[in-house]
């Protein structure tokens, strides 16, 4: 599998504290038609770190009988522990997904040489193709290029989301990467062009849950050669991503969808609502959008 173009990082809509499946398959479908290239589910703004295994398991359920093929499925596996692991990533794959997704260990300061056995291990016993999920600022824990050029290796690995932020880093993933089945997706929407540019595979995005038309043009201009709209509309996406600051995430992400018609819920605990003090600012960005061409 070579993965390529627009993914969207899909946020898991609740209702009451529990996951709305009626919402969900709304959202498959709205992003689905308005051509997103993939689905990438129970990530950071999916809120993985708060659902059981067993709502994952459900969640990952409804998604893939709802994508019935159309579009790629890629679903968060990640944890702490490589049996438990392995353990969701086997259930995922018994469901039809496409791959799963696999986070750094957090919490614990893994060494590099630990980082690559937890790796090795997981895809040595899972039924599925893995990619990698870098996101230090948030696991503490980097993909060093050593330990890339190793991974990279393994056929049953067949990416890397990279979204620490560090575009040199992703640049020396892209030039290490000889592989023709092997895809490095940014994973930070502020470099989704800059990624592109550096011969990055695709992107894997959390505005596009909201601004689907300005990140799926985005992709389209580059590919198209039409690099001066490629930057606008990069750049336009800059104020979004200025409010979803204003909470933590995934509040002020779920908050925006909510405002464009899309009800995902609110966020469960220990994430709050947006508070109050936020809500004019943030409103008059998202009517900014609507206004628009983002309906």
């Amino acid at each position: 599998m070579k993965i390529r173009g627009l993914i969207t990082a899909m946020v898991t809509p609740m209702r009451d504290g529990k996951v709305d499946e009626l919402a969900t398959k709304r959202l498959v479908n709205h992003l689905i038609e308005k051509g997103i290239h993939g689905l990438f589910i129970l990530g950071t703004n999916g809120e993985f770190f708060s659902l059981s295994d067993n709502e994952k398991v459900n969640f990952v359920q409804i998604v893939v009988d709802e994508v019935a093929g159309r579009v790629p499925v890629f679903a968060g596996a990640g944890g702490i522990a490589t049996s438990q692991v392995i353990d969701l990533s086997n259930k995922f794959a018994n469901l039809g997904v496409d791959a799963v997704s696999v986070i750094t260990p957090y919490l614990i300061k893994l060494s590099q040489s630990e980082l690559i056995e937890h790796y090795t291990v997981i895809a040595n016993k899972i039924k599925v193709p893995m990619i990698l999920y870098n996101i230090p600022q948030n696991t503490g824990i980097n993909i060093e290029l050593t330990t890339f050029e190793q991974l990279i290796k393994h056929p049953n690995i067949i990416g890397i989301k990279d979204s620490s932020g560090d575009i040199k880093q992703l640049e020396n993933f892209i030039k290490i990467n000889d592989r023709n089945d092997f895809s490095v997706l940014v994973g930070s929407d502020s470099k989704m062009l800059q990624a592109f540019e550096l011969g990055a595979d695709g992107a894997v995005s959390a505005t596009s849950n909201f601004l689907t038309n300005t990140d799926l043009d985005i992709y389209k201009s580059f590919k198209e050669g039409d690099r001066n709209k490629a930057r606008k509309l990069q750049d336009s996406i800059e104020p979004f991503r200025k409010i979803l600051k204003y909470a933590s995430i995934p509040s002020v992400l779920k908050y925006s969808m909510s405002f464009k018609g899309i009800d995902v819920g609110k966020p469960r605990n220990p994430i709050q609502d947006v508070e109050p003090q936020y809500f004019q600012e943030i409103n008059k960005i998202l009517m900014s959008y609507l206004r628009k061409e983002e309906i």
